[in-house]
């Protein structure tokens, strides 16, 4: 892929991971526990993943994390999305490395759910200092069972849909 095409894919991927984020900012709670989201802005992360190649999903990772944080104005929220989303899309690209016709796009997001979670209480544990943070650990895999299906579903459907437009331009 041409690198003017490969950099306005990146951009728009990183727009619509960040418009997500933002959109989802402005939803009430939909779980009743303290930092659970759809994670919708992973769409553009999964959308990646599947459309083009490990290394861009990174690209898309990174960029809309640090814009995120920086829009949101908190280095707390910036260092806990970006270790989440790091450690999400590397156990995501493993997965597709190694048993690619075992997972579907919904396993994989359920996978890429659940280490953001695990990972996101992690880097809260290094702020707070406290095991208790611990306790949210199985209601948090919990929910990552519903989020990832829905993000994986949508990943799906938009992937699928984009694919004839993405070969047609390779």
């Amino acid at each position: 892929m041409g690198s003017t095409r490969r950099v306005t894919n990146l951009a728009l991927l990183v727009a619509v991971g960040l418009s997500l984020s933002i959109v989802e900012s402005t939803l009430p709670p939909l779980f009743p526990i303290p930092g659970a989201k759809l994670g919708l802005a992973n769409i553009a992360t999964v959308i990646t993943l599947v459309l083009f190649d490990p290394l861009m999903a990174f690209e898309v990772t990174i960029f809309r994390t640090i814009l995120g944080g920086l829009l949101r104005g908190s280095i707390v929220g910036l260092f806990l999305s970006f270790s989440g989303g790091i450690v999400s899309t590397l156990i995501m690209v493993l997965i597709l490395i190694a048993a690619k016709k075992y997972v579907s796009v919904i396993g994989l997001s359920i996978a890429g759910a659940a280490a953001h979670n695990i990972t996101q209480l992690a880097a809260a544990f290094l702020f707070v200092r406290h095991a208790s943070l611990f306790v949210y650990l199985p209601y948090m895999l919990l929910v990552s069972i519903p989020t990832g299906l829905f993000v994986g579903f949508c990943s799906t459907r938009l992937s699928s849909s984009l694919k004839a437009i993405v070969e047609e331009g390779a």
